[in-house]
């Protein structure tokens, strides 16, 4: 029979796990470099899985919960990590895919995304603006950038599909590229590091 000490001990252990992912998610966060940070992601999902570990443990050994919730989100997996790898320059390349569920609310949001530029402008002026969806995403990214459009897509009117994020060595040829071509330096013989979220759909699960 397991004692009470053994269980304080797992306990413990868990709790342990996840104040270090706290720390390390926190230190990851102060050091963020920029949108899609791969180090802030890799700490989310390390936060995340403490979480859950410790929650999970929790109810199994006391029959407890913690005020926590973990909806089912973005499957995530670190494909390939080149822990040697010592490059002088790097390229972040992100995608994200979304389906346009809402058109309307895409509209609406870009329009809310003009006004929050352009906040002397009248209302009207957002609305001639903003006709289409591909001129809302416009208004949403220059507000918001990337991150601040992903934060948002749900209520946007956008449903994620998932993303991917590469990090790739750079030669001195790549970076002249970065207006004329810029995807068209990946090459996954000099991946560092890349990772993937997929999102399960209703339809596919």
């Amino acid at each position: 029979m397991i004692s009470d000490a053994d269980d304080r001990t797992r306990l413990q252990a868990a709790l342990d796990s996840l104040t270090d992912a706290l720390e390390n998610h926190l230190e990851a966060c102060l050091a963020r470099t920029g949108e899609a940070d791969v180090a802030v992601q890799s700490a989310y999902t390390a936060l995340r899985h403490a979480a859950a570990a410790y929650d999970d443990l929790l109810f199994e050994l006391r029959d407890e919960v913690t005020p926590w919730e973990f909806p089912e989100g973005p499957h995530v997996d670190v494909e390939y990590e080149d822990a040697d790898a010592e490059p002088e320059a790097v390229g972040v390349f992100v995608r994200r895919d979304y389906d346009i569920a809402e058109t309307g609310e895409l509209l609406r949001a870009g329009r809310e995304a003009y006004g929050e530029l352009y906040p002397a402008q009248p209302e009207q002026a957002a609305v001639a603006d903003v006709t289409h969806a591909g001129r809302a995403l416009y208004q949403l990214l220059h507000a918001y950038g990337v991150d601040g459009l992903d934060q948002r897509a749900e209520s946007a009117g956008l449903q994620p599909r998932g993303g991917t994020v590469w990090v790739q060595e750079l030669t001195d040829t790549d970076t002249d590229s970065l207006v004329d071509e810029p995807f068209g330096v990946i090459d996954d013989e000099m991946l560092i590091y890349r990772l993937d979220e997929v999102v399960e759909r209703d339809d596919e699960a």
